[in-house]
């Protein structure tokens, strides 16, 4: 059975980890002690995805795997590239929210349809991007301060309006959906910058 870790045999010092789920997190320590996170973790040549990890690796003996490969990134490129790629994004946020409101709350408001559905996927994407910054930085977000509100909250307050838009775009209530765009969707946007804030002066106290 070969333990392989960015492209090198890893062989434990010590006797084997209990089952490979305990072998990953014994390699992600290491990993995190030299500034690197788990990114990819391959089992008898298949990838496995988060949620398939526990189901897969925990009880099964590690010697029974004919491979067992992990490949990990420095946490501080990781992050860096993530919060650099929102960014990008994020300024555009609240201005899309304007933007489609006024669509919606115009002549032709069925016209914002397509663009209020591509407005949501671009915010899970960037939902996507805070957390995987969070976990490569082991922080809980849920917890972290944004303001004078926790992480949590605001995504609470955000879910609630988001499912209102969703329910007004479904019987074609376009003035609400115009509401909720301009006056409650928008700051909320502006929020998300401070949560990229947040996580990178998480990401700026990481020891060099």
């Amino acid at each position: 059975m070969d333990v392989i870790v960015d492209g090198e045999r890893s062989l434990p010092d010590k006797a084997l980890p209990a089952d490979a789920m305990e072998a990953l997190a014994c390699i992600s320590d290491s990993l995190k002690a030299r500034g690197r996170a788990v990114m990819a973790v391959c089992v008898n040549g298949k990838n496995l995805n988060a949620d398939e990890l526990a189901d897969v690796l925990k009880n099964q003996p590690l010697e029974t795997l004919a491979s067992f490969e992990v490949r990990s990134e420095s946490i501080r490129e990781l992050v860096g590239g993530a919060l650099s790629e929102l960014d990008n994004v994020l300024p555009e946020l609240p201005a899309a929210c304007h933007a489609l409101a006024s669509v919606f709350q115009g002549n032709n408001p069925t016209e914002g349809y397509a663009p209020f559905q591509e407005l949501a996927d671009i915010w899970r994407h960037i939902k996507d991007r805070q957390q995987l910054a969070a976990r490569a930085l082991d922080v809980p977000i849920e917890s972290l301060r944004i303001g004078d509100a926790t992480y949590e909250e605001l995504q609470q307050q955000l879910n609630v309006f988001l499912q209102e838009a969703v329910d007004a775009l479904r019987v074609n209530d376009c003035v609400l959906l115009g509401d909720l765009l301009e006056y409650e969707l928008a700051p909320r946007a502006e929020k998300e910058l401070l949560v990229v804030a947040a996580l990178r002066k998480q990401l700026d106290e990481l020891p060099v």
